[in-house]
């Protein structure tokens, strides 16, 4: 017998679903972009369970008859192209005619249709890809697609979906593409019998508000330029709507959403100027250029491109972006944005030396200092029990009597090795370069540390500490703060609100997305608390998936976002406690996310570069 075998139809569509159908997003944006296809100017998409459960799209497009709804879901079935000259133009978002196919292969459909100028409708039921029936029902025009049970017939697929919440981010996301891009049509999305979107048809400016919060729509600028062939639209985020993770940046060509590299480095460089490393502009941009100068037919989803005249287009993007933003008052950021971190630490009554002996009085406990970038206003603030570090989280604390080290510390400024015991010394100097770094010197050299990571590996173990032991103690704000959210990250605050309120926020609903946060940890500044929270969300976005717990992730997002920064001036005594602190930690040589906190120079190092050696 032959050992090569003709796979069944069966078969090869559950093998093209592997490709299709990655997760429940994946059949909402084939059944949205069919129904655009469609001409529809209304779609409503109704998931369960984040799609597992269902995953049901209704439009009021043109719908199909009889023998069209029967083709639909027969492999490389489609309306969308005829012939080679097609594939090379394509001006729809579906061509290929496998989705729906694949789709059926690993999961319940019931799909109804009713043509625009027809009597009645029909429905037809296809379980695991195999047709159970078709029949007349009364006309509704355009087409409602049910699929349900993904992945029923292959659980080896089904249990590498993720939990109900994270794959409804996922269709959140896939929405929100569209409807950017689509804003004459009106979207409504329902998880779960909750309604999450309900979007008239409006402006794109209105509809990118809409989707995220009021405060885009004052930080938006908008893009229109023309070259010849192409034309890019949209709007372009200023400095207030930088972020510190990836994922609100939105560019499509001929109204279909890619994720080209090379494109969207051509924005970013636009910014290069204006954004440090590690920070991404807000996007929304439309390419359109002739379908024949683009190739949409190279990757299975349809997410990637390649351009005919791929440095033109680069280059079109660049300048166009740098057009947008060449009015520099229309980029320059909020104050709060470049308003320096606070951090209060209790200080005692002898430190304090007042131009009025009479306000140097030994009963007062109300003492507060408040350090940013190198000014000190002293406010009341209520002492604490130096011993007690979980009251005042950010702060440095004091150094031992008679300015003492830590036993770690000292080792470690006296040798350099944390295992060496040597002499006590109480006299070593410390130096900030750049209100960057600091610097010392050790027997086998010298040493510099970050203070950024330092002090950010100190809060993350006060955090980790404060939510298996004993909570902090939030302070009240006088006016609480209401913070606007999107879907997408009022979802994840769901996730991280039992552990921000063990470290000392306190939150409560405050409308549909929206939060009012009455309370922050003990010893945060007031007036960005908004700030906070949303770098929280974004930081947890982004290493979400790096940390091992929940708890870590929260407690490295905050810790990363209330840390001193580089630029902040610090005394020396502030050194000598950040320093003390740092090695009072467990791992005092690299930062929650791996980064190094501490590097050595030495001796020997430093002989070989001066030709000693």
């Amino acid at each position: 017998m032959s050992k090569i075998k003709i796979l069944s139809d069966q078969l090869t569509n559950k093998i093209a679903a592997g490709e299709v159908v990655q997760r429940p997003a994946s059949i909402v944006k084939e059944l949205v972009e069919n129904s655009l296809d469609a001409g529809a100017s209304e779609i409503t998409i109704v998931i369960k369970s984040g799609g597992k459960s269902l995953c049901q799209v209704i439009d009021n497009g043109d719908g199909m008859g009889k023998d069209d709804l029967l083709l639909a879901f027969e492999r490389y079935a489609t309306s969308k192209i005829a012939t080679s000259e097609d594939l090379m133009a394509i001006r729809t978002l579906g061509f290929r005619g496998e989705a729906l196919a694949s789709i059926a292969a690993v999961a319940i459909v019931n799909a109804i249709s009713t043509e625009k100028i027809a009597e009645s409708g029909f429905e037809l039921r296809i379980e695991g890809g195999s047709f159970r029936e078709i029949k007349p029902i009364a006309a509704i025009p355009g087409t409602n697609i049910s699929i349900k049970n993904l992945f029923f017939n292959i659980p080896a697929r089904r249990k590498f979906l993720k939990s109900s919440d994270v794959e409804f981010r996922h269709i959140i996301e896939i929405v929100r593409k569209f409807s950017m891009i689509h804003p004459q049509v009106q979207f409504t999305l329902i998880h779960n019998d909750k309604d999450v979107f309900r979007l008239r048809p409006e402006k794109q400016i209105d509809r990118i508000v809409n989707l995220y919060s009021s405060e885009y729509r004052n930080n938006l600028i908008r893009v229109d330029e023309a070259r010849t062939g192409m034309t890019l639209s949209g709007y372009i985020g200023n400095l207030n709507l930088v972020r510190a993770r990836h994922g609100d940046q939105y560019l499509f060509v001929n109204k279909r959403f890619i994720s080209d590299r090379l494109m969207n480095h051509a924005i970013a460089s636009a910014y290069s100027n204006l954004i440090s490393r590690g920070e991404y502009p807000f996007y929304c941009l439309h390419l359109e250029l002739d379908p024949a100068a683009v190739d949409v037919n190279v990757h299975p989803t349809k997410m990637e491109v390649k351009f005919q005249e791929q440095n033109t287009v680069y280059r079109f993007l660049e300048d166009s972006v740098k057009s947008g933003l060449k009015e520099i008052m229309d980029v320059i950021p909020d104050l709060t944005r470049f308003a320096p971190e606070h951090y209060y630490a209790p200080l005692p009554v002898d430190r304090m030396r007042p131009s009025d002996p009479e306000k140097a009085s030994p009963g007062n406990d109300m003492i507060e200092a408040q350090f940013s970038s190198g000014n000190r206003d002293f406010q009341s603030f209520p002492q604490t029990d130096p011993e007690n570090q979980t009251e005042i989280p950010l702060h440095f604390s004091q150094r031992r009597p008679g300015g003492q080290w830590t036993e770690r510390a000292r080792r470690f400024v006296e040798q350099g090795l944390p295992e060496s015991r040597v002499d006590y010394r109480t006299d070593v100097p410390l130096y900030q370069l750049h209100n960057k770094y600091i610097i010392t010197q050790v027997k086998s050299g010298l040493v510099i540390i970050d203070q950024h990571v330092a002090h950010e590996r100190i809060l993350y173990d006060n955090a980790m500490k404060a939510m298996s032991e004993q909570p902090w103690k939030g302070q009240q704000l006088l006016f609480p703060q209401i913070v606007e959210l999107s879907v997408m990250e009022f979802s994840m605050l769901l996730d991280v609100i039992p552990f921000l309120e063990k470290i000392g926020f306190s939150l409560r609903e405050f409308g549909k997305n929206t939060i009012a946060l009455e309370a922050v940890p003990a010893g945060m500044a007031w007036g960005n608390e908004s700030t906070i929270i949303k770098e929280i969300l974004d930081h947890y976005h982004e290493f979400g998936t790096k940390d091992t717990s929940i708890q870590s992730k929260v407690a490295a997002s905050y810790s990363c976002k209330a840390a001193i920064k580089s630029g902040d001036k610090l005394t020396e005594e502030e050194m000598h406690n950040l320093v003390d602190n740092l090695f009072a930690t467990q791992n005092p040589y690299f930062c929650p996310h791996g980064r190094p906190i501490i590097i050595n120079l030495t001796l020997k190092e430093l002989d070989k570069r001066f030709e000693r050696v």
